[in-house]
């Protein structure tokens, strides 16, 4: 495809025939760390896709110490397109997208996460969203900070936004993006924000496609869960002090300190039970809050209660991440 001159701040858009781009090859990266439970579906379903004619899936093994580099060589087998890249330690997820897009030959690269299952017409439709756009993408079902509990109490998700404008486990870029940005590799998490804050900078034009679902299959533990919000914490930490943008969490968090100070207070004077009491009827208000724009409401209320139980403790495994993330960059002067 030709290159037209690019302006600053505008779309990267260069050609929106679309049998031109239908024609291209692409290149189908699928990053991966101890996955072996799910990824031979994620890769089934993207050797699945209409309209595929020329493609390659790159595999990022980013040093499982699980059966994944078994179950890839098996796939090998089933899916000739596959070729699996190897780190020898475990360097993080932008390190690991950043390898991605140096091993990928085609002429559009799509990130698709190992725990993503992409419905048929996936790549189909993100083509019709490529005449328009630089990157495309789907929305995931359930969102990734609830996928524990709708596992667990088997509550119906509600399709909900993404917090950025292309989600990391699901987008389809035109190559030459990557020409003017790249993922950060010393980042372990975050990687796709910290991508969406550059693609704003550079003006690079991206939209979700309505209505188009992707299924996300996340096989955590309860203990994995908390592990993982902890660091998410930290992250969103660092993406506030970095980037000066508010976003709903954040508020949850100021207002998660707020009765934390407030029950200090209280319980210094005379309503000590008022300060017990008010940090953790926060917590189960946002926990309630939380679940309710996740999930549909279907009378069942011992599985709703037990969500916003278990939601409560994964919450306040994020808040002490940010709280310690916080702590670190104002006082230690350390990113986490």
């Amino acid at each position: 495809m030709s290159k037209q001159p690019v302006r600053e701040k505008t779309k990267l858009v260069t050609n929106p025939d679309p049998m031109v781009i239908g024609s291209a090859s692409v290149t189908f990266v699928v990053i991966a760390y101890n996955e072996a439970d799910g990824i031979a579906d994620c890769l089934r379903s993207i050797a699945a896709q209409q309209g595929l004619s020329k493609y390659e899936i790159v595999v990022v093994d980013d040093c499982s110490n699980d059966a994944t580099p078994f179950v890839l060589a098996q796939l090998a087998k089933e899916i000739p397109e596959l070729r699996v890249i190897r780190h020898d330690t475990n360097l993080g997820r932008g390190a690991a997208r950043a390898t991605g897009v140096r091993e990928a030959r085609g002429e559009l690269l799509a990130m698709v996460d190992a725990d993503i299952l992409l419905p048929a017409d996936w790549f189909a439709r993100c083509l019709i969203g490529l005449e328009r756009s630089d990157v495309v993408s789907g929305t995931a079902v359930p969102d990734g900070d609830v996928g524990f509990l709708a596992r667990r109490f088997g509550l119906k998700p509600k399709l909900v936004p993404s917090s950025t404008r292309t989600t990391g486990n699901n987008a389809l870029f035109r190559r030459m993006v990557f020409d003017r940005i790249a993922y950060e590799e010393d980042l372990r998490e975050g990687e796709d924000v910290a991508l969406d804050h550059q693609m704003d900078e550079a003006g690079i034009g991206r939209e979700v496609v309505p209505h188009l679902r992707v299924e996300h299959r996340e096989n955590k533990t309860f203990s994995r869960e908390l592990r993982w919000l902890f660091q998410s914490g930290l992250g969103a930490s660092r993406q506030l002090e970095r980037y000066r943008k508010v976003r709903g969490p954040d508020i949850a968090f100021g207002l998660t300190l707020l009765s934390w100070l407030v029950s200090c207070l209280a319980w210094r004077g005379r309503a000590r039970r008022l300060g017990a009491a008010l940090p953790l009827c926060c917590l189960v208000a946002m926990s309630f809050a939380h679940v309710a724009t996740r999930f549909e409401y279907r009378r069942d209320g011992l599985r709703y209660l037990g969500a916003v139980t278990a939601d409560s403790a994964l919450l306040s495994s994020y808040f002490l991440g940010r709280l310690v993330g916080h702590f670190r960059l104002r006082f230690v002067n350390r990113a986490p």
